[in-house]
């Protein structure tokens, strides 16, 4: 990072949206890192605990973040803990399977067992885990880049985990009462997790970087992910899930909430929200458009929320976004296979928008 010291005045007017000449920038090279978990274990197998050996990870992480930074973007890309391990969900107690180049959490309730039977409690080896494993990650000798937490689901996502969507789909009419019990447990323990692995963080530049989109807050940065709201009306969500978000969002000063654009129909539902926290808004390729989802952008900003879009590869979608969106608040990623791609969408992403 050239300017570090300018950088971090970007993400701290990204939090308190300030009037800037351009958005914040980065760029996320390559595919996802689901494959990382095969240097410890073999496809359709179980994965324990104990073979999380961090170690292993070290060079591929640091050779991430070496390449990450030569692009010249505003984010400070972290050393974290395996992004692919659902990590909640096996602390919870479900069995992680390696599949497909990912890591699947599988069911913890047999489907002849009732909900009321399901009382899941934290698994302190698998808490340990995570924990020494950022710990690791934090007394490596360089100390060049910054160290984040885990990546961790939120409640909807957890709870699907543990019963199965579909199962989750007919309690929230047949057992609603369990639904909530459950979103509450999940949420609970979010929230103790989160705090429990942030112990072992230190600060960076005086505060602390997220390990998902790379953003330096002040304080304690964390952020949650419900992919699962793609199958569930606003409705629902509002009713099952919403409450312990807002749970999650008071505990801690800083961080963000993670959609894909395939959960536009309840995107809006975050606004509700009590907090500074940003939405983050993951575009998928099948749809909706951003023609589609710029008025709902251009909602968010209006009502003074700091925004995060991600994934956008091509120089036209990029274009649009920063023409159409104030940059106040705003931070783009795009997505690029080579570093010469990347390059170009990130020259984009920071010509910007100035301010009347």
């Amino acid at each position: 990072w050239q300017n570090r010291e300018a950088t971090l005045a970007r993400h701290h007017a990204f939090w308190r949206g300030e009037q800037t000449d351009r958005p914040l920038a980065g760029a996320y090279l390559g595919a996802y890192e689901v494959a990382d978990v095969y240097l410890v274990a073999e496809d359709n197998q179980l994965l324990e605990p104990q073979q999380i050996v961090p170690e292993r990870f070290f060079d591929v992480f640091a050779a991430r973040c070496e390449a990450s930074e030569r692009l010249g973007e505003d984010l400070f890309r972290p050393l974290s803990p395996l992004y692919c391990v659902p990590w909640l969900e096996a602390i919870l107690g479900c069995p992680v399977r390696v599949h497909s180049q990912a890591c699947w959490a599988e069911v913890l309730l047999a489907e002849d067992e009732p909900l009321e039977a399901l009382q899941p409690a934290l698994s302190e080896i698998w808490l340990e885990a995570a924990i020494e494993f950022v710990k690791a990650l934090s007394e490596r000798p360089d100390g060049h880049f910054p160290v984040a937490g885990l990546f961790l689901r939120g409640p909807a996502d957890v709870v699907a985990a543990m019963v199965g969507i579909e199962r989750m789909c007919y309690a929230f009419y047949d057992r609603p009462a369990e639904i909530r019990r459950l979103a509450r447990l999940a949420a609970e323990a979010w929230i103790q997790v989160t705090g429990a692995i942030y112990q072992h963080i230190p600060r960076f530049e005086g505060g602390f970087v997220d390990a998902g989109r790379w953003i330096h807050a002040p304080a304690t940065y964390a952020s949650s992910s419900e992919d699962t709201t793609a199958y569930i009306s606003a409705d629902l969500y509002r009713e099952f899930f919403l409450p312990y978000n807002q749970m999650m969002v008071d505990a801690f000063p800083y961080g963000h909430i993670h959609r894909h654009s395939a959960s536009v129909h309840n995107l809006l539902d975050l606004l509700d929200l009590e907090t500074t926290w940003a939405i983050e808004v993951t575009m998928d390729p099948g749809g909706p458009t951003l023609s589609e989802m710029l008025p709902i952008f251009q909602r968010i900003q209006e009502e003074g929320q700091p925004l995060i879009v991600f994934g956008l590869d091509e120089e036209r979608g990029v274009a649009d976004l920063v023409a159409e969106l104030s940059p106040r608040g705003l931070c783009v990623v795009v997505q690029a296979d080579t570093p010469t791609k990347a390059k170009e969408l990130l020259a984009i992403a920071k010509g910007g928008k100035k301010e009347c």
